[in-house]
């Protein structure tokens, strides 16, 4: 009898712990950017799309490539919910989403012509440590 009550409270605990595992369910949100040609001292619109996401942030630009993060700036579907105050901004939605950012980048003069990549970060939600980073081709041609 004892041992069933054992087996039974293991059963227990095992079927919690897959639940939990199963609320946070498998994630694998895809995340689309343009690859852009600009020469030094241009400037264009980066659109990203991105599925099932509750959170999306810009990685750090390369030096001398600036990418407009501020909201009044920028067209971003849906609005986010709300906002990390860092640098560069975290934006985050209430329930996860499918988002699309249109974002305009500049090259500086001064900047080497060659291959870089500009970089996004997506979260599972506002308060998950879960991300996935993508980044994108971005060629500097000679003007």
């Amino acid at each position: 009898m004892e041992r069933r009550k054992f087996v039974s409270g293991l059963l227990t605990v095992g079927t919690v712990a897959v639940a939990g595992c199963i609320g946070d369910g498998e994630w694998s949100p895809t995340i689309d950017g343009g690859e852009l040609t600009l020469s030094p001292g241009e400037e264009s619109t980066i659109t990203v799309e991105a599925t099932d996401i509750g959170g999306f942030s810009f990685q750090p630009e390369p030096e001398g490539v600036t990418i407009e993060t501020d909201l009044s700036e920028i067209n971003v579907t849906p609005p986010p919910d709300s906002g990390g105050d860092s640098d560069p901004p975290q934006w985050y939605w209430s329930s996860r989403t499918d988002v699309t950012v249109e974002a305009p980048i500049s090259i500086a003069e001064s900047v080497e012509p060659g291959e870089y990549q500009y970089g996004v970060t997506v979260y599972l939600n506002d308060d998950s440590d879960r991300t996935v980073q993508e980044e994108f081709d971005l060629t500097i041609t000679s003007s």
